[in-house]
């Protein structure tokens, strides 16, 4: 899951800032080696070979090297059944169990009902990325609140930093996009909310009370044909954006003048810090754990209030005092999740569990 949105940036940064020296333990990676190998891991890693495919019924079965190891990390709730008693697990979120229509399957329901219990029962830890799903897994499942640690993500602020107003120009003139607009990621998922956030966009537009263009990133699939046909109706509206490298993803940042987020769940929103570290005023919604992770320093709106919402946008747009203190607390904000304090948080986690090493 290394490659994955959301998780993948997770596994990727635990590993590039991995806390535990070797004198302390030996690491080992189970993955691809030449997927993993384009990443930073730690020097003394040894990569174990494991191609399986995630959610498939050979990977809950795990590698038959799981055994030997004393603990097993296991970055989200696809657990390996036979090894879960040596398993830290970390679960980001509720949402394939809240968002039936989009989980619709049998199977997957009686499974997740399976795998979460199974979890709460024998897993070593619980790891969650907020206080928010910690709290969800005490109600929706029952877990002890004593047996789960919150350990936060965090914003990799070397590369989510301020750049340079040439190289920003440089960005939005490359990938030929308008001087000035709105910007939006998490297009294709039921709980992102995206038919909510262009639908309310249209009308702005087609009453010209919205001049500014839309533009959309974290495209990896294809975009579905009920979009393709707003933008066919809107060519100068609305912007799809092809999946963009790590690096330039601040620059499409920073080039916009409000981040629009109007999802109704998520377990933690990398997107809403990664806008606010690079000095871009957030507009959220007020769903789930955003409250927790954003505080006072963006504008909130209530993701089913069509009305709220467009007045609310409007208003904002024609506030730059508004717009200037979101700046301001946005950036302050970010600077509060980093990848150093929540890995000296999972060390914590960590050190009681280890073993002497011999």
């Amino acid at each position: 899951m290394i490659e994955n949105s959301g998780i993948g940036i997770r596994i990727q940064h635990i590993l590039k800032f991995w806390p535990i020296p070797a004198k302390v333990a030996d690491i080992f990676i189970f993955g691809d080696p030449t997927v993993l190998k384009k990443y930073d891991l730690p020097k003394n890693a040894e990569i174990i070979e494991y191609k399986t495919s995630i959610y498939s019924p050979k990977e809950f079965l795990g590698h038959r090297r799981m055994a030997e190891m004393d603990l097993l990390d296991i970055p989200h709730f696809n657990i390996p059944f036979p090894y879960i008693r040596n398993c830290i697990v970390t679960i980001h979120d509720l949402i394939p169990y809240h968002f039936k229509t989009a989980h619709s399957s049998l199977v997957k329901r009686v499974y997740m009902q399976i795998v979460f219990r199974w979890i709460k029962w024998f897993a070593r830890k619980i790891i969650t990325v907020s206080e928010y799903t910690k709290q969800d897994l005490v109600e929706s499942f029952g877990y002890p609140k004593d047996k789960v640690t919150v350990v936060y993500n965090g914003i990799d602020l070397q590369n989510f930093s301020k750049q340079p107003t040439t190289k920003v120009s440089q960005f939005i003139k490359k990938h030929n996009l308008p001087k000035s607009y709105l910007f939006t990621v998490g297009i294709g998922k039921t709980h992102k909310n995206f038919p909510f956030l262009l639908s309310n966009l249209e009308i702005l537009w087609e009453k010209q009370k919205l001049s500014l263009p839309l533009v959309v990133g974290g495209l990896k699939g294809e975009i579905p044909e009920e979009f393709l046909e707003i933008q066919r109706k809107h060519p100068n509206q609305i912007y799809f954006l092809s999946h963009l490298p790590y690096a330039e993803l601040p620059l499409v940042y920073q080039g916009a003048r409000l981040f629009l987020y109007p999802s109704l769940f998520e377990g933690f929103g990398f997107p809403v810090l990664e806008a606010q570290s690079v000095g871009t005023p957030v507009f959220s919604s007020n769903a789930s754990v955003l409250p927790e992770v954003l505080g006072n320093s963006y504008e909130a709106f209530d993701p089913k209030d069509s009305d709220s919402f467009q007045n609310q946008l409007l208003s904002l747009l024609k506030d730059s005092k508004r717009l200037s203190v979101l700046k301001v607390l946005g950036e302050k904000n970010a600077k509060r999740f980093q990848w150093k304090s929540a890995l000296e948080t999972l060390n914590q986690t960590y050190e009681p569990l280890l073993k002497p090493k011999n």
